[in-house]
């Protein structure tokens, strides 16, 4: 199973679509799910994990749904992985329990230090990368299309 597989898009989806609405508004799953071709019944299990999360409130009544729980800028890319991950861990499954020495027979220890250097470089990345950066990537994508269409 690869790292960003489709529950992980999928909550990234959402959560930028939340963030390229005004934050003042709710918006409902049905349209999040309509606007990212995401699966209502996926997008709620998502919306429930990333609300346990901090990461979105619901609203309730009319007008109601969801929207960011603080602003965009300030929710990482690494805070819905680690929502939907439920760990500070991302792919590396090793326990403290489990750490070797460096004098360890064979290669284990070098590809065990080779793969929390990867893990620590993924999540300094995402740890750097906002919601707002992704909504900003998104504008810049529409408006640059839009130019496209007008040629």
């Amino acid at each position: 199973m690869g790292f960003f597989n489709s529950k992980l898009r999928y909550a990234l989806c959402a959560a930028v679509d939340l963030a390229m609405q005004p934050q003042t508004e709710a918006c409902q799953s049905r349209e999040i799910a309509s606007r990212q071709n995401i699966p209502g019944p996926y997008l709620d299990q998502i919306l429930a994990s990333l609300k346990s999360a901090g990461i979105v409130r619901s609203v309730r009544g009319a007008g109601g749904g969801y929207n960011l729980a603080r602003s965009a800028e300030r929710i990482s890319a690494g805070d819905v992985v680690r929502a939907l991950m439920r760990g500070d861990r991302l792919f590396s499954s090793h326990s403290e329990e489990e750490m070797l020495e460096a004098d360890a027979p064979g290669v284990t220890w070098i590809v065990r230090n080779f793969e929390e250097q990867v893990e620590d470089d993924l999540t300094l990345r995402l740890n750097a990368t906002s919601l707002a950066d992704l909504a900003r990537r998104k504008a810049e994508l529409n408006d640059s299309l839009s130019l496209m269409h007008d040629i």
